[in-house]
């Protein structure tokens, strides 16, 4: 009898397994495929972003001419990606203009051309544009759940991408051809493959993980900081799991990977985009003229006379980076035929980090700077993600903190107890490695001097989902702790135990479902979606502009505003990359604060709107005629997109 029943409750476990193991999977897959319908339907909805004018004519030009002198800032393979579906287009590429044939990076000019003044379809370009980061947007939601099943378990994965596949930064910014979700999808991806190859360190996951590592670096110049990261995760790992001795090892085995992604990825993808685009002046009349080129002496050139090289664009656009000796030495590489795809990574990671240093006029919390706020990205992460998610983050950082205190860890620490951390940091390497990822990154991106948006911090959420799921998980799952056995009062104690167990579970699905339904109600105005903490959406503008909140996106949602309305004219100050030219034709009026007010109708984005009205600080200076005093007290028609704000004046 009581094998019979034995064999009957095996199967039901194992029936109980398959079927779980069925639930997640169909899960997996529900999650992705909302996520892809949902970046799919809002892309065909909005215009071009800010940053797509520049990217998406310099990919096509990237794949189509072989050369690049577009847009060298960013690296080349999400731009790669998002051109692959235009080559197969019958488009006409502008070569024949001064952005072009003379100009040092006219992207902004190429971009306005390609896709609005030489014939081209702009919305069929910009959507088919968009696919490629879609796909890596959904293939990174894919790898989270890998990741987690990997290093946790199958429900941390699920839960994390979940919590990935709803988010409105996710949504907002997975979809444009910009680098933002790419770099999260590199960060992520070389992180997952190194902390595999530490756990199993086989030639076939070094290679891996330098491949990886690689395609980090090829999608985003930030993920330069995935070196200290590395090297430093090693020396824990080292110490950790071997002794001393076993350092220089693994220090060694971390610069293989460099190696392999510098040499094997880079160096390749780079000589492919620099092999048209010519390396120096050959016409003997201007070699002693471009000779004389250096990046302090840049403004004095002819370009005109001399036209693009890599050698001449290098020396102008690194002509204000310091210190001027590393500049020189990228200088005097970009000519060298070995050298110049290396060179011209070294240029765009240069002028990144020129770019970090210059700052940007940025609107924050009622005040206007080109200086940044160490708490920026803490604030608008606060308000831009759901408020159901900060609910699990606070519940997971309560839940952490209890068990560090249970294990004594502080204790631990200030006693320099080196066994009992290490063996911690074996139990939980994968978790500890998040939980420093996200601390580095935030912390240099919070003493950084660029703050355009929550995106900066896209490439740490899978981090941070993960790390919440595992520890409330973790948490949920725990067996109890007193002694087991027939007394009544045990039974008792089983029965509260699973009872108060259930409501955490349910707790922990309602909030859950609320994080889902914030974000799906807000369909499809992710850019600009805010959570409850701040009133919604309506109030976004009160605290933060630029991507958070108004990059572009509204532009077509206006020209069928005008188009409902029957609006003839209109005056319109526009902040994005969509033409108000293309979109509005004949209606559009161009307008800015110094030309006044007269009767009629106004499009004035969020982004201008906010520099205007908002207290100048710093070194950061307004003339009152910029302000817009004229629509002070005014209350708008209706805003568009929560980023474009329509007024009727009489």
């Amino acid at each position: 009898m009581n094998m019979k029943w034995m064999h009957y409750l095996t199967k039901a476990i194992g029936l109980y397994a398959a079927f779980s193991g069925k639930l997640a999977r169909a899960m997996v897959f529900l999650s992705l495929a909302v996520m892809l319908f949902f970046l799919v339907s809002v892309s065909g909805k909005e215009s071009a972003v800010m940053d797509e004018l520049a990217h998406i004519p310099a990919g096509y030009s990237y794949l189509t001419k072989q050369d690049m002198r577009l847009n060298p800032e960013h690296p080349p393979l999400l731009k790669d990606l998002s051109a692959l579906p235009l080559i197969f287009m019958d488009l006409d590429f502008p070569t024949g203009i001064k952005a072009w044939t003379a100009d040092v990076n006219g992207q902004w000019v190429m971009g306005d051309e390609f896709l609005y003044k030489s014939g081209n379809d702009p919305d069929r370009i910009i959507f088919w544009s968009r696919m490629g980061s879609i796909l890596l947007t959904v293939l990174l939601g894919f790898f989270i759940f890998k990741f987690g099943t990997e290093f946790f378990s199958g429900k941390v994965g699920l839960l994390a991408l979940i919590l990935f596949a709803f988010s409105p930064a996710v949504l907002a910014h997975g979809k444009y051809v910009t680098t933002d979700v790419a770099a999260a999808f590199g960060f992520f991806t070389a992180t997952f493959y190194f902390l595999r190859y530490l756990k199993e360190p086989t030639r076939k996951n070094l290679v891996w993980a330098g491949v990886f590592f690689g395609i980090a670096q090829a999608l985003k110049f930030s993920l330069v900081l995935l070196i200290p990261f590395f090297i430093g995760i090693a020396l824990l790992w080292a110490l950790s799991h071997h002794d001393r001795r076993m350092v220089w090892r693994w220090m060694g085995r971390v610069f293989v990977i460099f190696a392999i992604g510098y040499i094997g990825i880079i160096w390749p993808l780079y000589q492919f985009h620099v092999w048209n685009y010519p390396a120096g002046v050959t016409d003997p009349a201007h070699i002693q003229e471009i000779a004389a080129v250096t990046q302090r002496y840049c403004p004095e050139l002819n370009k005109d006379r001399v036209g693009p090289s890599q050698y001449r664009d290098t020396a102008c656009n690194l002509k204000t980076f310091r210190p001027h000796a590393l500049a020189d030495a990228i200088v005097w590489m970009s000519d060298k035929p070995v050298l110049r795809p290396l060179a011209q990574y070294a240029h765009g990671v240069l002028m990144v980090g020129q770019r970090t240093a210059g700052g940007n006029t940025t609107y924050f919390l009622g005040e206007v700077s080109i200086r940044a706020w160490w708490y920026y990205f803490p604030v608008v992460y606060l308000i831009k993600e759901p408020l159901a998610g900060h609910v699990l983050s606070l519940a997971a950082l309560v839940i952490l903190c209890a068990y560090l205190g249970k294990k004594r860890i502080l204790s631990a620490l200030r006693k320099r107890h080196g066994e009992t951390l290490r063996r911690l940091l074996r139990e939980h390497f994968a978790a500890a490695t998040a939980i420093l990822l996200v601390l580095y990154y935030w912390g240099v991106s919070m003493l950084g001097n660029l703050n355009i948006g929550v995106r900066h911090i896209i490439p740490t959420l899978p981090f941070i989902f993960l790390l919440v799921a595992d520890i409330i998980l973790t948490y949920l799952g725990r067996r109890p702790s007193f002694e087991l056995n027939l007394s009544l009062d045990t039974v008792k104690r089983i029965a509260s135990f699973y009872f108060v167990k259930a409501w955490h579970y349910a707790a922990l699905c309602v909030i859950v479902l609320w994080y889902v339904i914030s974000t799906i109600a807000h369909y499809p105005y992710f850019t600009s979606y805010f959570n409850e903490l701040i009133g919604g959406s309506k109030n976004g503008h009160r605290y933060v502009a630029d991507s958070n909140l108004d990059w572009g996106q509204d532009m077509k949602r206006l020209a069928q505003f005008t188009k409902d309305n029957n609006i003839n004219k209109i005056r319109v100050a526009y902040f994005g990359a969509g033409s108000p030219d293309y979109y509005l034709k004949d209606k559009y009026i161009p307008w800015w604060s110094s030309r006044g007010a007269e009767p009629g109708w106004y499009a004035i984005s969020a982004t201008f709107l906010d520099e205007a009205f908002g207290l100048p600080v710093g070194k950061y200076v307004r003339a009152e005629q910029d302000s817009y005093p004229w629509l002070r007290g005014k209350t708008p028609v209706t805003v568009i997109g929560n980023s474009i704000f329509v007024y009727r004046l009489e």
